[in-house]
């Protein structure tokens, strides 16, 4: 299914991005409709049996109900992976983390009312976009000029999916470099080093590529393609879509196997510093020279 690219759809909560919302938990729901496209490019066999069935269908994720029953449970997920995974993410910058902080059990249990509804608000943002340029969107099915041509076979409602999907990802490029110059306004050694910090970053941009063109390829070959006979655009879309999917499937494995292993340094080292009688690892103070 064709459909606005997954990484545009943070673009529609930039403005919440504030106190008290949870910036995490926005963006976690702004992508978590599209998120079974990602896990069926993983190979995960599926059945109309399989109990987990309605969290690799994608039709499920995009309808208000699934919205509670499968999207949300998708969100919070990827709420905890990046609050897991940003301190492991952040050593690949030259950018300091400063430690969270302290919370009572009154703002805890606040906070995770907002981060709910920040994810529930990022959702909404996407089904409500989605039913604007899906073929069979809410709004697109119910308004006729949306399937009407504009130019050769592109319909109206195609072209709002491609104009939004570019001007999604550059709203978002554009907040992130100006978040940039913040971040790296007060630059810290993080304690990884710069080999090991490119060995990382080489082996998150190998799995993505080798994910993208793995899936190009089998949208290629594979018998659903039927390639011969149809339009080049068809053709293009049809590939960038899969190998869009693939991308993401490659990227999120080796991040996970990264983050796990960095926290696993971490604690194997703060074990060895409370044993020795050092400093903790924990503490965010800049060290010089100070590398693993």
């Amino acid at each position: 299914m064709l459909m606005p690219f997954t990484l545009s759809h943070p673009a529609a909560v930039l403005p919440l991005m504030r106190r008290p919302f949870s910036r995490a938990a926005l963006v976690a729901g702004a992508v978590a409709p599209d998120m079974p496209y990602f896990v069926v490019a993983t190979g995960l066999p599926v059945s109309a049996q399989s109990w987990y069935e309605p969290f690799v269908n994608a039709t499920t994720s995009h309808t208000a109900p699934g919205a509670v029953t499968v999207t949300l449970p998708y969100a919070l997920t990827l709420w905890g992976l990046f609050r897991a995974g940003h301190r492991p993410l952040a050593s690949l910058l030259p950018i300091r983390v400063p430690p969270p902080p302290p919370r009572t059990a009154r703002t805890l249990i606040r906070r995770a009312g907002w981060i709910v509804l920040s994810a529930l608000i990022g959702i909404a943002t996407h089904l409500l976009w989605d039913a604007f340029t899906h073929h069979d969107g809410f709004v697109v099915t119910r308004a006729p000029w949306l399937t009407s041509t504009l130019v050769g076979s592109l319909t109206w409602a195609r072209a709002l999916q491609h104009a939004s999907t570019i001007g999604g990802l550059a709203a978002t490029a554009v907040y992130l470099w100006r978040r940039r110059a913040r971040l790296l306004a007060d630059q810290v050694r993080t304690g990884l080093s710069g080999a090991k910090r490119r060995l990382v970053l080489l082996a998150v941009a190998l799995f993505t590529v080798g994910g993208a063109v793995a899936h190009a390829w089998w949208w290629l070959a594979g018998p659903e393609a039927a390639t011969t006979g149809l339009p080049l655009s068809v053709v293009v879309e049809g590939v960038l879509s899969d190998a869009a999917k693939g991308a993401g499937s490659g990227l999120i494995g080796p991040l996970v196997l990264y983050a796990t292993v960095w926290w696993i340094w971490r604690a194997v080292t703060a074990a060895r510093s409370r044993g020795s009688g050092a400093d903790s690892v924990y503490d965010d103070a800049p060290r010089a020279n100070t590398t693993i």
